[in-house]
């Protein structure tokens, strides 16, 4: 048991609040990239337990994800490069085996959140004209990409059992996502 001091409860609310409570910040996610998402499933889901929640791909950036609840939240998300992409060539050139790509708040404000960060001089970048997101250098976040994105309004809270409702009502399961027919999928399938 360690000692407090007198008033070190209140300051430690008003620090700990910081940009996150003048933004409204919520933790959202932390993904992994791997070469492959099949690879990280034996840890992630069936040691760990992790429920399959959503999955898709991205062509225009080269990825394809999978999104998996952990104890109730869905906090983790596993991606793999598409074929043909260079989108994670650099960071998988230096991780060979994968590792940690980025950690995700959300908030309401994606062009405040830019301000505030400029403004404490960490130089976000990668903001676009609608203020979807934006993020934070691995060399001025500690190592790890910070991504801030635009909270989704009525996102779901993965009450599906493990499987969501894709193209026209259709039950999506992680098999659908890796054989490239999840959400946007391209066709092709991972690894």
């Amino acid at each position: 048991m360690t000692a407090q001091l007198p008033g070190a409860a209140a300051e430690l609310g008003a620090d700990e609040a910081g940009l996150a409570g003048e933004l409204g910040a919520t933790f959202d996610h932390v993904a992994i990239a791997g070469r492959r998402i099949r690879d990280m499933l034996p840890l992630w889901r069936d040691t760990l337990g992790g429920r399959f929640v959503v999955g898709a791909d991205n062509p225009e950036i080269g990825w394809r994800a999978v999104r998996l609840e952990l104890s109730g939240i869905w906090c983790l998300e596993l991606i793999e490069p598409l074929p043909g992409s260079a989108f994670l060539d650099s960071f998988l050139r230096h991780r060979p085996e994968g590792g940690m790509h980025h950690v995700t708040f959300l908030v309401d404000d994606v062009q405040a959140a830019f301000e505030r960060f400029a403004a404490r001089g960490y130089e976000p970048f990668g903001a676009d004209q609608d203020w979807f997101q934006m993020f934070v250098h691995p060399r001025r976040a500690g190592g790890v990409l910070l991504q801030l994105m635009r909270r989704a309004q009525g996102r779901g809270d993965g009450g599906d059992g493990g499987q969501d409702s894709g193209a026209f009502g259709r039950i999506m399961t992680i098999e659908d996502v890796l054989a490239g027919r999840g959400h946007r999928g391209t066709g092709v399938s991972s690894p």
